[in-house]
């Protein structure tokens, strides 16, 4: 994580995270739907298990396994899997920034384990189990970035502690929803929060190692660390606006399939009235409205 491609890696996967979960609760809130702590059982069997599998646990496997991998032999001939130096007599540590990265990116990889041994495997999901896992990698992350600074100039420290303060910010939040997982005010803060730690991440990459203006920012001048603050502050806002208009796109998305579905519910109700009333039984008149709305679910949804 200590060099460009290392910040920008981990922001793209903190932003599609974000916007994920930005469609995933405005959908969520449009259709009236809330989360259940214990689900109904569900059918058994390998391909239902393999239907259940959550796309964002697979994503949390997929990024978290390739930062690890990527820290101990990115670039290619490179190998950091080792602790400590066997060639000095007092064997000290060795690689500590790439060990504390491997930490925070195995948390959230097995978050991702979480949520497919709930989702997918498990007779009945437990969101419990899910949501712990999360707060606990997040915990972690922020942990780890509170004892990421020592030794840094001022103004990657002020970098790291606005990145720290959004995920603690989030470790609370995350915490709140265990005991109130429905609180539509936390779904969305969560989210902006989360992709805010996305977009600063890639910010920071360009301030510490590519610079816009081909200099590096110098440590001593507190006009330099206001204006970190000042970008922070400006990707906060920038992050509600993409949330106002990910929502305003999934309402616009919603109702026009909200629009199809009731227009064509209304055709097949016209469709069963201009027939024969004794020649519909009454299983049939019943059944063909629910499996074309089923249908059109389908089409409509994500």
């Amino acid at each position: 994580m200590g060099t460009f491609i290392g910040h920008i890696s981990p922001g793209l996967a903190f932003l599609s995270f974000g916007v994920l979960y930005a469609f995933k609760y405005s959908l969520m809130v449009l259709r009236g739907e809330e989360i259940q702590l214990v689900s109904r059982s569900r059918p058994r069997g390998f391909r239902g298990c393999l239907k259940r599998i959550p796309a964002e646990g697979v994503m949390k496997i997929v990024y978290g396994t390739l930062a690890v991998m990527a820290e101990f032999f990115y670039p290619p001939g490179v190998y950091k899997l080792v602790i400590y130096n066997k060639e000095k007599p007092d064997y000290p540590f060795i690689h500590p920034n790439e060990w504390q990265h491997v930490t925070m990116y195995s948390y959230f990889a097995l978050s991702g384990w979480m949520d497919i041994i709930s989702q997918a495997c498990l007779p009945r999901r437990l969101f419990l189990l899910e949501s712990i896992a999360i707060t606990l990698a997040f915990y972690i992350e922020a942990l780890l970035l509170y004892s990421h600074m020592h030794g840094k100039e001022r103004v990657e420290n002020s970098v790291h502690t606005l990145l720290l303060l959004a995920c603690f910010l989030v470790c609370l939040i995350l915490t709140a929803e265990i005991w109130r997982p429905n609180d539509h005010i936390l779904w969305f803060t969560k989210t902006c929060l989360v992709m805010t730690q996305g977009t600063w991440l890639l910010h920071a990459a360009f301030i510490l190692y590519r610079p816009f203006m081909g200099k590096a920012w110098k440590s001593d001048d507190m006009a330099n660390l206001m204006f970190v603050t000042n970008f922070f502050c400006w990707h906060i806002a920038l992050n509600i606006i993409l949330l106002v208009v990910i929502f305003s796109l999934t309402a616009l998305w919603y109702r026009r399939c909200d629009h199809v579905f009731q227009e064509a519910k209304r055709k097949v109700s016209l469709h069963l009235k201009s027939a024969d009333g004794t020649g519909l039984p009454l299983e049939y008149t019943k059944l063909q409205p629910d499996e074309e709305e089923t249908q059109l679910l389908q089409e409509c949804d994500f």
